[in-house]
């Protein structure tokens, strides 16, 4: 994700104060960090109102200071650069002695609107996996879709161990645009569960993309190790002014996550998501459903449970950046939208 300029100025700002006072204060240092912590909280503050534009509560102003309060000078100071970076991969874990802060923090400056926050799913990546304390990063949770039951299988820590069942190289892969499946050929793929192919309309840009991490980002711009579809992009594709600007939209993009129910997907971005399973289907199979993720969500996209109901050349994932398609929606194919994803999967 790349910070606003807005946002880089106010960081860049608190930090030209923060060193004048440092650097001309003679008091005690005790005094010096009570108001460095302040002047933490204040940016804060700001923040959060800034981000509730129309909604803001004052009221949540107080509830705001009372937690800020409440926990430490560096934990404020994680949290403000968390919001200013708007949860940009790679941001750190907040960890505190603690078990139900983070429902605060997600309240007050990621969803505003809810009084009383919903059932939260943490993101795989937040590494706080103690018994006592809690993670208060309000990008590691998110809000999840309802979802059929599904039960569990038991992974392995290396993704090396999973059972793959054909390899889905370059070479080996026939797409059939006008169909629900893909031929393949059997091999070894060395530990690759999913391969990921992106699209725009019934054009395929760049290769295929290995995964063979538990969890993989996906996004426009990217800092850190995954799919960076910026970098894949053929500067020689002729793209329409809608592709362009759903393109530039797509921005920190989603999580591709192998977990033990499942396979979920995190949105990231600032738009929506549309996806289409196997396993999320009902009344016609030939042709699943189309489920709409919006910003900040999770979905289960993959029911291990309903795995076994699924050929093997159905095993994929697709979805589109804001644009939906199939019976609804004005885009009838999934070749008809700007810019999609295929997960192929390769999990027997």
């Amino acid at each position: 994700a790349v910070v606003s300029t807005q946002s880089t100025g106010i960081l860049l700002q608190f930090f030209r104060d923060l060193y004048r006072f440092t650097k001309c204060s003679n008091e005690p240092c005790e005094f010096m960090f009570r108001t460095r912590k302040s002047t933490l909280i204040k940016k804060l503050l700001s923040l959060q109102e800034s981000s509730a534009k129309n909604t803001f509560d004052p009221t949540s102003q107080g509830q705001a200071k009372v937690f800020l309060k409440d926990i430490g000078e560096v934990e404020v100071l994680q949290l403000l650069l968390t919001v200013l970076k708007e949860g940009a991969l790679g941001t750190t874990c907040i960890v505190v002695n603690s078990r139900d802060k983070h429902l605060t923090a997600c309240k007050l400056w990621r969803w505003p609107l809810y009084r009383t926050m919903p059932t939260l799913k943490r993101v795989p990546i937040c590494n706080d996996r103690c018994e006592n304390t809690e993670c208060l990063n309000p990008y590691h949770y998110f809000l999840t879709m309802s979802h059929s039951p599904s039960k569990t299988i038991r992974l392995d820590s290396s993704p090396a161990s999973l059972p793959i069942t054909r390899d889905l190289s370059d070479s080996g892969i026939c797409i059939d645009m006008c169909s629900d499946t893909f031929n393949t050929e059997e091999g070894d793929n060395g530990g690759t569960w999913c391969n990921v192919a992106y699209w725009e309309h019934n054009q395929r840009i760049g290769a295929l993309h290995c995964v063979n991490d538990p969890i993989v980002a996906i996004a426009n711009h990217i800092q850190h190790t995954g799919l960076d579809l910026a970098k894949i992009a053929n500067d020689d594709v002729s793209r329409d002014e809608v592709t362009a600007r759903v393109r530039k939209h797509i921005g920190s993009g989603i999580l591709v996550s192998l977990e033990e129910d499942g396979i979920w997907l995190y949105n990231r971005s600032e738009i929506s998501i549309f996806v289409q399973s196997p396993t999320m289907s009902s009344g016609d199979k030939s042709r699943p459903q189309v489920h709409k993720v919006l910003p900040g969500y999770a979905l289960n996209s993959y029911h291990f449970a309903q795995h076994s109901t699924v050929s093997r050349t159905a095993r994929t994932i697709r979805l589109s950046f804001e644009k939906g398609w199939g019976p609804g929606y004005r885009r009838q194919y999934i070749t008809d939208a700007p810019c999609w994803l295929e997960l192929l999967l390769s999990i027997r």
